[in-house]
């Protein structure tokens, strides 16, 4: 009798053990799956494609973002396109907005002039694609030259 209870014990304490790792791994797997699935990585992904697209960009260049999917999650939370995608030119940064309560910045370092539209606002398009930004690039028309620079190609007499 007395080694009755001392199983009984040693298998109870191993089923609470399996439960309570059972119970872990489960709300481990299911925050990984909720933060896999937020607005925060879509705005942070985007945010540094984009940039990386600005950085390697050379003047005369064009570029056609398909941005469906952060497009449709700003719409359920009753954004613009406008507001979900942004390009501060002045601080040289990509703004990504895709909820009222969240948005993402990231830098790029190419000194070069962007325009953007989105796709429903361009005119003689024949196929508009209303979820799509197009980014052109040229060079930039202040261009501040100091130094040794500055003093190149100037006619001295």
């Amino acid at each position: 009798m007395f080694k009755n209870k001392k199983a009984s014990g040693f298998l109870s304490e191993h089923i609470v053990f399996i439960i309570l790792n059972v119970v872990f791994f489960s709300v481990m797997v299911l925050f990984i799956y909720i933060q896999g699935n937020s607005v925060h990585l879509l705005e942070e992904e985007t945010a540094k494609q984009v940039a990386l697209l600005v950085d390697v960009a050379k003047p005369g260049t064009e570029i056609q973002l398909n941005l469906k999917e952060l497009f449709d999650r700003a719409r359920k939370d009753n954004l613009d396109k406008r507001d979900a995608f942004k390009i501060d030119k002045n601080r040289n940064v990509v703004i990504i907005k895709g909820s009222e309560k969240s948005f993402y910045e990231y830098s790029y370092f190419n000194d070069i002039d962007i325009i953007y539209e989105f796709g429903d606002e361009v005119e003689g398009v024949v196929e508009v694609v209303a979820d799509v930004v197009i980014l052109k690039f040229s060079e930039k028309k202040n261009k501040v030259i100091s130094g040794e620079e500055g003093n190149k190609g100037v006619n001295e007499e």
